[in-house]
């Protein structure tokens, strides 16, 4: 690698040390301390495999290291501030079962490398290669137009069986700001559908309409051709149209997120107008819903980045915070209730653990809301420190099966397998990562049903003999 971001990093975080050491005092001087500690006990563990888990893994899209990057930077730093303003006692069991990310993901990540080894000089050349066409890339074109074309009988069903279309509220009437709340959760949560349409409605968000806009975007920068240029676009408005409706903010972002990290991805650098374009494409739709949501009082733009800037870099932290005030202080672990996995062992049924949460921390008894966590909250909730002992091992190992399984797919290639998997998830292992416990990413959000969809792939490739060799590069 030309430029080794872990080793840097590794260098600089004793020197950091130091200086927090001598320049910071009390509670602050305790978590921001800590923080570094588990960050150099990290980078120490993984350092022979920086390249797949370290930070410098981002730089080709590495599914544990966007893991690592969006953890840090929107959970565990925010966390100090966290801790840090609350005089709640559980703010330190809080704290440190955040640090045993830094322990025990990466030694979920190594164990499971120990049985799917991954060819770490293989992913260093990923550093210097450019995309790949490949005879696969014709395939994929007819298996997209299918796509498609599902995607369009998902979303006239979506608009025959939801009651109200919130975007259309919000566009046509000024007082929406009043009902915005309860049309959204109408749409989504309190549909009143079979429970494959529910699954059908979020795959088609999260995981049909993204990898759709991302493939073809691939074959058209690839290939540069009329028809795969005319696909991306019938597959971008279907998405923008689709993922707006509800006017849930994160979704219609994350299309224009994959999209910045696949030409990040082709370019391998980032200018400062390349920054300022994809912000202000990412958070153009987010930004127009804060101001529609809000009373008109509070539509100055100053208090709409600051709701914004809060909701992405504060509240994630701060709602987990709120999962370990509750448990088990005001409500007893509860033993596996808020999964469906262990559930049916009780008489009582499911617990809804994240609009219960809710409940407490708005004082709002009877909301429909949900405070949705990082996975930590849930399994803290569920079984204490066990939990978020086994789940932080259990979430590495799983993520890099599925990297190791994406790159014998692609063959440590840039190809269209690589590029589509890698951009069509980033939201999956990013913001959505440190927002929803890690069971509603692989089943809601699909990602169980992306490894799925690999090993099927990689199937049929070997079946019917497809050549995934590169024939020159893009």
């Amino acid at each position: 690698m030309r430029f080794d971001l872990d080793k840097n990093i590794l260098f600089v975080l004793p020197i950091v040390l130091s200086i927090l050491l001598i320049a910071l005092k009390d509670d602050v001087w305790l978590f921001m301390n800590s923080l570094v500690l588990a960050l150099i006990f990290y980078e120490l563990i993984i350092f022979k495999y920086r390249s797949q888990y370290g930070f410098s893994g981002v730089r080709i899209l590495s599914m544990p290291s966007i893991v690592l990057l969006s953890y840090t930077t929107l959970i565990a730093l925010p966390a100090v501030y966290i801790a840090c303003v609350n005089q709640n006692p559980m703010r330190y069991p809080y704290f440190f079962a955040i640090l045993t990310f830094y322990i025990f993901y990466p030694i979920g990540l190594l164990t499971s490398n120990r049985f799917f080894f991954i060819k770490t000089h293989n992913i260093n050349q990923f550093y210097h290669s450019t995309f790949q066409k490949s005879p696969v890339d014709e395939y994929i074109y007819e298996l997209l137009l299918i796509l498609f074309t599902f995607s369009l009988m998902v979303f006239a069903l979506y608009l025959y069986r939801t009651p109200a279309v919130p975007l259309i509220e919000m566009i046509t009437n000024p007082l929406a700001y009043t009902t915005l709340w309860l049309l959204r959760e109408e749409s989504m949560k309190l549909l009143q559908v079979t429970f494959m349409e529910k699954y059908l409605f979020a795959w088609l968000r999260d995981l049909f309409l993204p990898f759709g806009i991302l493939g073809s975007l691939f074959l058209s920068v690839a290939h540069k051709q009329k028809r795969y240029n005319y696909l991306f676009i019938l597959f971008l408005i279907l998405g923008i149209v689709n993922n707006s409706l509800t006017v849930a903010k994160a979704p219609t972002a994350a299309l224009f997120l994959g999209i910045a990290a696949l030409f990040f991805l082709k370019q391998q650098r980032i200018s400062l107008k390349f920054i300022l374009f994809f912000t202000i494409l990412i958070f153009t739709f987010p930004y127009v819903v804060y101001h529609f949501v809000s009373s008109p009082e509070f539509r100055s733009p100053e208090n709409l980045l600051n709701s914004m800037l809060l909701r992405v870099f504060v509240i994630p932290a701060e709602v987990l915070f709120e999962y370990f005030k509750i448990f088990p202080t005001s409500h007893e672990f509860l033993l596996g209730r808020s999964s469906n996995l262990f559930s049916w062992l009780y008489s009582d049924g499911l617990f809804n653990l994240a609009n219960y949460v809710a409940k407490v921390w708005w004082k709002l008894p009877f909301t429909t809301g949900n405070a949705n966590s990082v996975y930590i909250g849930y399994f803290w909730a569920d079984f204490g420190w066990i939990g978020v002992i086994l789940s932080s091992f259990g979430v590495g190992f799983f993520i890099h099966y599925l990297f190791y399984k994406l790159l014998q797919l692609s063959n440590y290639q840039k190809n269209i397998f690589y590029v589509t998997f890698t951009t069509a998830t980033v939201m999956a292992f990013s913001f959505t990562f440190v927002s929803t416990n890690f069971t509603s990413i692989l089943l809601t959000r699909g990602l169980l049903l992306v490894l799925l969809v690999i090993l099927f792939l990689k199937y049929i490739v070997k079946y019917i003999d497809i050549d995934i060799v590169s024939m020159n590069d893009c």
